[in-house]
């Protein structure tokens, strides 16, 4: 019997230390791995270093990248929310009224007004200035626009027990107020925003709370296009239309609350390119191929052979912009795209493409959590 019970224990332990040691057996090596139910790039490998720092990157590198983590996490998550009606991550919350917002501590810390970086401020807004300077020399106009989040649109619908200190300067407040000084053109409507939220939905209450809804990219192209138009309203010879949504279709669709498979789903507005300009866009094979990029971040090219107008307008920028650049057919010929990652190839691009007009898009949420931290915007010059 005894020998019996030593053989159970025995199978017992080896299960289990096969248990531990199996996940991590199948390590997952691949370079880049986007994680859809994590909403983050998972930790990549750093490379060899004898230095002691490392240490913890390793750590989180092992972590991200053991076997089934995806999976289990997806599961734990579905089985607290289907239990408790809660969320298991840092990646939302439920607000006033049923809303749904980001919840991660960096999000918060912004809406409370203690996670604005003077100097990362300062870092953007010398390269943006730079920038400007240097296209306008060259006869182009510069915008930058911003993507805001949603709680900086519907700050009324924030939980009551998140505390703002109304004593310091927003993010986006204190960015407007040197953009404004530097004379750099800019796209920062909050206010404009907030009142244009009263008459319609412009993010989704339950669904893809990080970024605006069609009717609200609808309204930032609206706004980008009347600054480009103040700015400039004629390059060389060819006019540049206003932005009309007679060119698109409205209707709607059902979305499903983005990176986690939970029974959340709600009617959102959808807006389509009429055919008359969309069967006329053509996507340049091989673009990458002809431009200096860093490895990761998208880039593309679309020729709008029905465009109003002959001009081409470049972008840098991120999630906010990087899959709707259809809505920019209709006025322009040319539409470059890049990740404003590939913020140091400014000048490569702009002699290698000649654009009429350069936007340098960017989302309000990575002041906090994104390229900034670890990027050289204000050591940036142009000759």
């Amino acid at each position: 019997m005894n020998k019996i019970r030593k053989i159970i224990n025995c199978i017992f332990v080896i299960a289990f230390v096969a248990m531990l040691i199996c996940p991590f057996l199948r390590l997952d090596t691949t370079e880049i791995i986007d994680s859809a139910t994590e909403n983050r790039r998972m930790t990549m490998w750093p490379g060899l270093h004898l230095d002691g720092s490392y240490n913890e990157w390793y750590g989180h590198y092992v972590e991200d990248r053991v076997a089934f983590r995806e999976q289990a996490a997806a599961l734990y998550m579905n089985a607290v929310y289907r239990i408790f009606g809660e969320f298991a991550e840092d990646l939302h919350m439920y607000a006033k009224e049923g809303e749904i917002f980001p919840a991660d501590k960096d999000y918060i810390s912004a809406y409370q007004h203690l996670a604005t970086d003077e100097q990362l401020i300062d870092s953007l807004v010398t390269y943006l200035d730079r920038s400007n300077t240097y296209l306008k020399s060259r006869g182009k106009t510069f915008v930058f626009l911003a993507g805001l989040d949603k709680k900086t649109v519907y700050p009324e619908k924030m939980p009551d027990y998140i505390h703002v200190d109304e004593s310091r300067e927003s993010i986006m407040d204190d960015l407007s107020r040197k953009l404004e000084e530097k004379g750099v053109p800019y796209v920062i409507n909050a206010d404009a925003y907030r009142k244009a939220s009263s008459e319609g939905r412009l993010y989704n209450k339950l669904t893809d709370t990080a970024h605006w809804n069609a009717d609200g990219l609808m309204l930032g192209m609206e706004m980008l296009n009347e600054k480009v138009w103040n700015e400039r309203v004629y390059f060389s010879d060819s006019p540049l239309p206003r932005f009309d949504r007679d060119w698109f279709e409205r209707g709607s669709e059902i979305q499903e609350l983005e990176f986690l498979s939970l029974p959340i789903t709600e009617e959102v507005p959808a807006w389509k390119l009429k055919s008359y300009y969309a069967d006329q866009m053509v996507t340049e094979e091989g673009f990458l191929d002809k431009i200096p990029h860093i490895e990761g971040p998208y880039a593309e090219h679309i020729i709008s052979n029905n465009a109003e107008s002959e001009l081409s307008i470049l972008i840098f920028g991120d999630s906010f912009m990087q899959t709707h650049m259809q809505y920019l057919a209709p006025q322009y010929h040319d539409i470059y795209s890049v990740g404003r990652q590939n913020y140091e190839y400014l000048q490569q691009y702009v002699e290698l493409l000649d654009p009429d007009v350069v936007v340098f898009e960017n989302a309000e949420r990575s002041f906090v959590d994104d390229l900034y931290n670890y990027t050289r915007l204000g050591e940036i010059e142009y000759k």
